[in-house]
């Protein structure tokens, strides 16, 4: 934050943010694919970059239990693979991939797997996420019950107090909201927390922008990627862009409290943005 910040150049900025809504590189948007298939032997999928057929996507595979909003499971691959359907549906088959799991040795037996395709350390997110269960064998996309599982959750978090089932039902509303009102992934970002005491913005009272930051509403971002003004939806809530900082560069975006127990309460989380136009 920085407190002295004159009005010419808060005005310029502002007019900016109106301009250049959005700065990510023009190949984020041209990024397709998803996951096609989960089964006892692993997960499959594609990812292309429609303006850049030769552009070969790394894809980075989330498994998650049933119920923990943290991946057990990370696994990372090329989508340089070829596949007959993909052809025939794209006329570029070479964009496919495919990892082994050993669903034997993770603990749980129904879990949610994700896809990102990830370039210069962003993540974009590849279609839907899947459920998947080791005891039959099942899998399915998990959006397309987003609402069911969003309430089973909220039932079990109500019932055995699980604060892991409360963030897996806020994860599930928010991939259902942001899917029925069309909002764009921006993929997965670090977010923290920051307040105004010395300690983490030394003490200044307003915003890069000049306002007075709000509890739910102002956030901390890279502006050449985010410029001033942009809104943005994680975890349900849409917050603007009003602030910045020398260590919030990239996918990292800062989310103000009104606190700083609550702002340390945070802690580092990894969650996905989406735009809001």
């Amino acid at each position: 934050m920085r407190k002295f910040i004159t009005s010419g150049l808060k005005s310029l900025l502002l007019a900016a943010a109106g301009t250049a809504l959005f700065s990510f590189p023009a190949w984020a948007f041209s990024i397709r694919g998803e996951i096609t298939q989960v089964d006892a032997g692993g997960v499959s999928g594609w990812a292309w970059n429609k303006e850049d057929t030769n552009d070969v996507q790394t894809v980075e595979v989330h498994i998650l239990e049933e119920g923990n909003p943290e991946p057990i499971k990370y696994l990372k691959t090329a989508a340089d693979n070829f596949s007959q359907s993909l052809e025939d549906e794209i006329n570029d088959g070479w964009h496919c991939f495919s990892v082994d799991v050993d669903w034997s040795a993770l603990e749980g037996q129904d879990f949610k797997v994700r896809a990102y395709a990830v370039k210069d350390g962003k993540y974009y997110t590849l279609g839907d996420t899947i459920s998947y269960s080791k005891s039959s064998g099942s899998s399915a996309k998990a959006a397309s019950s987003a609402a069911s599982s969003a309430k089973a959750s909220s039932a079990k978090a109500s019932s055995s107090g699980s604060a892991a089932a409360s963030s897996t039902a806020a994860a599930s509303s928010q991939t259902a909201k942001a899917s029925s009102s069309g909002l764009t992934s921006l993929g997965v970002f670090t977010t923290s927390g920051y307040c105004g005491c010395p300690d983490c913005s030394k003490g200044n009272n307003l915003t890069y922008a000049g306002t007075v930051p709000q509890e739910g509403r102002t956030i901390s971002a890279d502006l050449n990627l985010l410029p001033l003004g942009t809104k943005v939806m994680i975890d349900g809530v849409v917050y603007t862009v009003e602030d910045t900082g020398s260590n919030v560069e990239g996918n990292w975006i800062d989310i103000y409290y009104s606190s700083h127990d609550s702002a340390w309460a945070h802690g580092l989380k990894q969650q996905e943005v989406f735009l809001v136009q």
